[in-house]
């Protein structure tokens, strides 16, 4: 009985960490659409799944649908060091520089797929913000271009005259006529 409980709890452990992205889920995103794409970006609450989101939408040249864009969530961790990124004592792969890569996502979705944010075999995020290469700028500047800016709070409209004669209303109230016509009451 207790091994079938350790079983079964054992299954339930795998099975969980099942739905846990990792670097070799990368692939798999480039078969799904762009549209269920942004909808990931938009509810995942993994940061890695986060990062190949954004890095497969950036290779696609998708910076933005609808309110959601690149570097909404993520673009707060460019230029911060959140990664240790000591290579002292630990051979290095070294295989790929920025250069060799047509764009930062391309950049993005290679290191993730070797091991990164955590890993960074290749140095290309010498930071360790863990944004590769020009990737953390290009999603800076995604947001810089699509986060609502917050709308100013309207301020109190000052009365213009256009004479400063007052007026008295029918029911005894003072006013004067503004520039656009409109009776102050408050003018007087």
């Amino acid at each position: 009985m207790k091994s079938t409980v350790i079983g079964f709890v054992g299954a339930l452990l795998i099975a969980g960490c099942a739905t846990v992205p990792t670097q070799s889920d990368l692939p798999q995103l480039q078969e799904l659409s762009s549209s269920t794409l942004w909808t990931k970006q938009a509810t995942t609450s993994s940061p890695l799944e986060l990062a190949m989101v954004e890095a497969e939408l950036g290779s696609r040249g998708e910076t933005s649908y609808g309110t959601w864009y690149l570097g909404q969530k993520t673009a707060s961790a460019y230029g911060r060091k959140l990664y240790q990124r000591t290579t002292a004592g630990r051979p290095t792969a070294d295989e790929k520089n920025c250069s060799d890569f047509g764009s930062s996502a391309e950049a993005q979705k290679y290191f993730l797929a070797s091991g990164g944010p955590v890993s960074d075999p290749n140095r290309l995020d010498g930071d360790g913000d863990g944004l590769a290469c020009d990737w953390g700028t290009q999603i800076a500047t995604a947001k810089k271009r699509y986060a609502s800016k917050p709308t100013a709070t309207p301020r109190a409209t000052s009365t213009y005259r256009s004479s400063s004669r007052c007026y008295v209303g029918p029911r005894g109230g003072r006013y004067t006529i503004t520039s656009s016509g409109r009776k102050n009451y408050g003018g007087c």
